[in-house]
């Protein structure tokens, strides 16, 4: 049985309904419970053929992390994707690490908290325009633009002053900030299944795109509430134009075709963190090279469905790869 997994609080926009429907296509009597439903529900209630399909992002996993981690140590249900591989994508400071030790390009990055290392003494000025963002995802949110000068003040703040994206041990990780030839934020993502590239989208956010964009290829603003009515989230209502690519902020999405060479590095993500399906969002610097930023865990779909014509459809992919036992499990193994 399937079980789809995502966030309280979190409405039935159409690309939760999207995934939905091909899931009741491939199980009739699939189940779409909530992040607090799946803590709260007894593990042992659920069926030996369950199989759990994560539809939570890194804003949201970690309220489920531990039950998940208990599922899979136990061995009795499926989680997609695995959860090993959901570990060492949702933490950017790991994932970097993993990059490094893979020879995959990242931004130059040096991660912070409040045991250090010592941001007043570290010289920011040879990362150029630096990038601060939250180690763990926060939908586009609490990332900050500054000179090499500006940055030991703003991590002091974020760390002692507190910021509401770098909460429960969230790190503070500093980049140097990427442009592209175009001069514009703008970022690719490779979608990958089963350790290949499918198909590729870029996320641009300018202005003039948003005004002449349609609704499908935007977020339409929404407010995320908890069960109490209590607000969680405000999604697209903070647009921030020239800033970062995120669909959230404004970014818009478009059909982008990648070359061998990006393929390639999105091949050896897959493997390094053994991800059976993800996004995996890059940036060019000017010399049109690529540097990776994260694997997403659980992407949006739709707006890929919708560009390439509903000739590639993941939803259905994903659903007839974990009802075939025949290939169940990691790609890594």
């Amino acid at each position: 049985m399937l079980v789809i997994i995502y966030p309280t609080g979190t409405k039935r926009s159409i690309h939760l309904n999207h995934f939905i429907v091909e899931a009741e296509k491939a199980d009739p009597d699939c189940r779409v419970i909530t992040t607090d439903e799946f803590v709260n529900t007894h593990l042992d209630t659920w069926p030996s053929d369950t199989v759990f399909i994560i539809r939570v992002g890194s804003h949201y996993i970690n309220d489920i992390l531990p039950t998940l981690t208990k599922i899979w140590h136990d061995g009795k249900y499926t989680v997609f994707p695995n959860v090993p591989a959901i570990k060492n994508c949702v933490r950017k400071s790991y994932f970097y690490e993993l990059c490094k030790q893979n020879n995959i390009k990242i931004p130059d990055t040096i991660a912070f908290n409040t045991d250090g290392p010592d941001w007043r003494s570290y010289d920011f000025t040879k990362f150029g325009e630096c990038v601060i963002k939250p180690s763990i995802g926060s939908l586009g949110s609490g990332i900050y633009f500054l000179n090499p000068e500006q940055v030991p003040d703003k991590i002091e703040s974020i760390l002692y002053e507190g910021d509401e994206f770098y909460e429960d041990g969230c790190d503070v990780i500093v980049q140097k900030r990427i442009k592209n030839k175009k001069n514009i934020p703008e970022s690719i993502r490779v979608f990958c299944f089963n350790g290949e590239p499918t198909c590729s989208i870029t996320l641009s956010n300018i202005s003039d795109l948003q005004d002449k964009a349609g609704s499908n290829l935007k977020v339409d603003p929404s407010i995320l509430y908890d069960e109490n009515g209590n607000v969680l989230d405000a999604i697209g209502n903070d647009l921030e134009f020239d800033t970062v690519s995120n669909l959230n902020k404004g970014g818009i999405a478009g059909p982008y075709f990648a070359d061998e060479k990006l393929k390639d590095i999105c091949r050896k993500i897959c493997k390094m963190t053994g991800i059976e399906f993800t996004t995996i969002d890059f940036v060019q610097d000017e010399n049109d090279e690529y540097y990776c930023l994260e694997a997403n865990i659980a992407p949006h779909l739709y707006r890929g469905f919708i560009i390439y014509n509903g000739k590639i459809n993941h939803p259905r992919m994903i659903f007839e790869h974990v009802l075939d036992k025949k290939h169940k499990g990691s790609i890594i193994l």
